[in-house]
């Protein structure tokens, strides 16, 4: 065994933190794989972060470490953890970066063990001193209950918005932009069934399954305007937004070529709408 690590940090690529935690981590297993997923989140942004991690763990192969460290409250009583879910293992604090990942059966220990981290671990950077070694001695093999004693209830983020009112109405919020203005919503998830026939599961909440019409649907705005259904960015008419299914599933409110975050003024958490026409 020599799974590959994932790491997700908001440290950014201008200073060396990251490259700090690479070096703690080869210097337990030379052999590790190491992949950098996102260091570019938001600082502190812990539902980014947790979105991130949803959006990737299908994509990585069983076995798979994702390291995240979006931690504002490092150095505080939130505790260090790993925890096994999904086949995968995670280590991180406990903020709630874990929040969309972990399903039902997800086990989770405190990381206290002191042969298991560096020495003398400082207050402000747990991702060197403690997250770093942990993911490192688990890709050697060892587990969860080496490192520490169980955590039952690890700590959770409120889940966006995402609500049926009434068949063929489904509420959710504005999530954030991407690097390419893109607005990723908590629309979905959807999966395409034939012709224009979309299946929708929700990903958060409860909303009862069901199926959409693209010809027949649109993406309402908080101020009314009504975005139409797109299948690709080139078929956006320029100075023009719609509505996609986005490469996770998620609906995306997007332009051509253009930036729809800009053009829409639209903040994290604004609600959209996403009706079938009657």
């Amino acid at each position: 065994m020599n799974p590959p690590i994932a790491i997700l940090t908001d440290f950014g690529s201008h200073d060396p933190y990251v490259g700090v935690m690479k070096g703690v981590i080869a210097g337990i297993n030379p052999q590790a794989a190491l992949i950098d997923l996102n260091n570019q989140i938001p600082p502190g942004d812990v539902q980014r972060a947790a979105i991130s991690l949803w959006q990737s763990l299908n994509y990585f192969p069983k076995g798979t470490i994702f390291l995240a460290v979006v931690d504002p409250g490092v150095g505080t009583r939130r505790r260090p953890l790993i925890i096994q879910a999904n086949d995968r293992i995670f280590v991180g604090p406990d903020n709630g970066v874990f929040s969309f990942v972990l399903g039902e059966n997800a086990q989770a220990w405190e990381l206290t063990n002191p042969t298991l981290m560096l020495q003398n671990p400082g207050n402000t950077f747990h991702g060197r001193d403690i997250f770093a070694p942990a993911a490192a001695h688990a890709s050697l093999g060892i587990h969860g209950p080496e490192f520490g004693a169980t955590v039952p209830d690890v700590e959770l983020i409120p889940a966006p918005r995402l609500a049926s009112p009434a068949p063929g109405v489904l509420r959710a919020d504005i999530l954030h932009a991407d690097h390419f203005g893109n607005l990723l919503t908590s629309l979905g998830k959807f999966d395409h069934i034939e012709n224009e026939l979309w299946r929708f599961r929700p990903w958060v909440g409860e909303a009862p399954s069901q199926t959409f019409d693209a010809s027949r649907s649109f993406v309402e705005l908080p101020d009314g305007e009504q975005l139409p259904w797109a299948w690709t960015f080139g078929e956006i008419p320029p100075n023009e937004c719609a509505a996609l299914v986005g490469s996770s599933g998620l609906i995306e409110i997007v332009a051509n070529r253009q930036r729809a975050a800009e053009m829409l003024e639209l903040s994290d958490g604004e609600m959209v709408v996403l009706k079938s026409a009657e």
